[in-house]
């Protein structure tokens, strides 16, 4: 994302609503290209969220991300993990391999933020108009729109069913009409907008951002060279309430037959454990029977 990505000069390009700093929060986003980081010194430069580049397609696995996963939530970071998708890769294949990743360096945990999607390829819905090394693998990532927006949405369906909360969505605010993909439905998912101007602007379908890139580059003490530099829209109080939330408290909570809890509502939550963070291998298996057609 962002730091890997040759945005277009989005001053000349940007229309749409607009959203204004008004009391926010400072983050930063960052990928193996920022080398080993420091994140006790991030977060005593008042940057108290990041998202974190975990894999990219089916191909890329980040090499710095168990150690900035881990050391991020030491720290007292926020944290995101982050795919690059790759609209030439099947989308249920792309949210596993980014599940196992995570997975494999700790997992999604109580008090993290919900897991990201950066969109940023193909840049356009024709093929000879689409950026020839989008993917910085060589390729465009150009598909049909059609089999694009199938593809993202399995992504998006998966992670959701995985995780128990929908991901964010990442890109710049000309790429959703340059590809055709202005579907209502995108609105189901935060928006984290890379935007370089003095407010962020916002693209159809959306009407607001949580998220906002403002600058590629950025300075920020423990991290060498430029960053990518966002911000939160609200209050410390907003962003932790933004956050995964740990599972309900047992009360109302009976025991069913097989020693797992069954709630008022239905949850039927076995060993007190939110569906949300089970394992991948239990939800690849779940998804193989519930995946559905859209």
């Amino acid at each position: 994302m962002l730091t890997a990505c040759g945005l277009p000069d989005e001053s000349q390009v940007e229309q749409g609503l607009q959203k204004c700093p008004n009391g926010v929060i400072e983050g930063v986003d960052v990928f193996s290209g920022n080398g080993m980081i420091d994140w006790t010194k991030v977060q005593g430069a008042d940057r108290h969220f990041a998202f974190i580049k975990a894999t990219q397609g089916d191909y890329n696995k980040q090499s710095t991300f168990a150690a900035s996963w881990s050391n991020a939530k030491a720290a007292g970071v926020l944290r995101s993990p982050y795919h690059f998708f790759d609209g030439t890769i099947d989308g249920v294949v792309q949210a596993n391999a980014f599940l196992a990743e995570v997975t494999a360096a700790g997992g999604l945990q109580p008090g993290d933020l919900p897991a990201m999607l950066d969109i940023e390829c193909p840049t356009s819905s024709t093929k000879t108009s689409a950026q020839a090394n989008c993917e910085y693998a060589g390729d465009s990532g150009w598909v049909p729109t059609p089999m694009l927006v199938q593809r993202i949405f399995d992504w998006l369906d998966t992670v959701t069913a995985a995780t128990g909360r929908p991901p964010i969505i990442y890109s710049y605010p000309s790429w959703f009409a340059a590809v055709g993909f202005t579907d209502a439905k995108l609105t189901s998912y935060p928006l984290f907008i890379a935007s370089y101007n003095a407010c962020a602007t916002i693209p159809a379908p959306w009407t607001d951002a949580v998220f906002w890139q403002y600058s590629a580059t950025g300075m920020v003490a423990g991290i060498s060279g430029q960053v990518d530099m966002d911000r939160y829209f609200g209050t410390m109080d907003d962003l932790s309430g933004f956050t995964i939330q740990p599972p309900a408290a047992d009360a109302g909570v009976t025991p069913d037959a097989d020693g797992g809890t069954t709630d008022p509502a239905g949850c039927g939550c076995h060993g007190g454990i939110s569906p949300g963070f089970l394992g991948v291998g239990a939800f690849v298996l779940l998804l193989l029977l519930r995946r559905r057609s859209r």
